[in-house]
């Protein structure tokens, strides 16, 4: 799954087009990182195998095999692997709203969609199969997936997901009597800090330079990470940096030093070091992982 930042501090997604604003993504993630990301588009997430972990700024959730979860639009969030026997394997279904609601301002946008993206206190739903509404959105989720290893199946994806929605609309009702929690105003302000470190992890940053960025003290800065993902801005901004010096190792030949200065470390020596701490492998170990000759 790739993911890359655009102007106005929304991700956005491999596979979404314009002219048909879906994607199925196939994930494994026992070999694949999703880190700490948002973006406009909803997503509907199916647990294959094993059982993977979800957290957002606010609360953490674990789901098994054969449970969905529902993410609203510019929710914060992170999955990770839970190393049970079976790895973490997952669909994840992502459309622009404009998928469901077709021109702006329809009667589908005012009636059926904006209430869920405007639903401060819809961050998360589970759909674990506890009554007969989970249990149909599950069944029409796994008939998705089978939809898209055929040829001109648009129609009915996007049928199958109005259903879906009309079923969401109602679990999200049945749920709200439970008191969702609300979306903590601190995201925005993380986001933004996150955003920042995101466009400058090749530079020298400061914890004053991330503060600002967001218009906050560096004590609130500090405090925003911490309460919400559970580690510094710096510990952040190492692990986005180690997460692109990853992917320039697998996709390129450039050598380890150039990619360790290219991705924010002062030098080769310090880059691999940091980088076998994180990954288990010296740089050059891990791109022979990927048939990438050593540097």
């Amino acid at each position: 799954m790739r993911i890359k930042v655009k102007e106005n501090q929304l991700e956005t997604i491999e596979g979404i087009r314009p002219e048909y604003p879906y994607v199925l993504h196939h994930v494994n993630l026992s070999d694949t990182k999703v880190p700490w990301h948002w973006h406009e588009e909803f997503e509907f997430v199916y647990v294959i195998s094993g059982s993977i972990k979800l957290n957002t700024t606010s609360k953490s959730d674990i789901f098994h095999k054969n449970e969905a979860f529902f993410i609203n639009s510019n929710v914060l969030c992170t999955l990770e692997n839970i190393s049970n026997g079976e790895p973490g394997i997952l669909d994840s279904h992502l459309f622009h709203s404009v998928f469901l609601s077709g021109h702006f301002k329809s009667i589908f946008e005012t009636k059926y969609v904006e209430p869920v993206l405007q639903n401060k206190k819809l961050e998360i739903l589970a759909i674990r199969g506890e009554n007969t509404r989970q249990q149909e959105i599950l069944a029409k989720l796994r008939k998705v997936s089978f939809l898209q290893k055929k040829e001109n199946t648009e129609f009915q994806t996007r049928n199958l997901f109005s259903e879906i929605w009309i079923l969401l609309l109602d679990e999200i009702k049945n749920q709200e009597r439970t008191d969702l929690p609300v979306k903590p105003y601190s995201q925005e302000r993380l986001q933004a800090m996150m955003f920042f470190i995101q466009r400058n992890y090749q530079n020298k940053i400061s914890l004053e330079d991330i503060a600002l960025s967001a218009s906050v003290s560096k004590r609130e800065c500090l405090r925003c990470f911490q309460s919400s993902i559970h580690k510094t801005p710096f510990a952040y901004l190492l692990d986005y940096r180690i997460e692109m010096a990853e992917k320039l190792l697998k996709t390129t030949d450039l050598p380890v030093v150039d990619i360790a200065l290219q991705t924010g470390f002062s030098n080769g020596a310090y880059f691999g070091m940091i980088f076998k701490k994180n990954s288990g492998k010296t740089p050059g170990e891990y791109r022979k992982k990927y048939g990438i000759s050593a540097h």
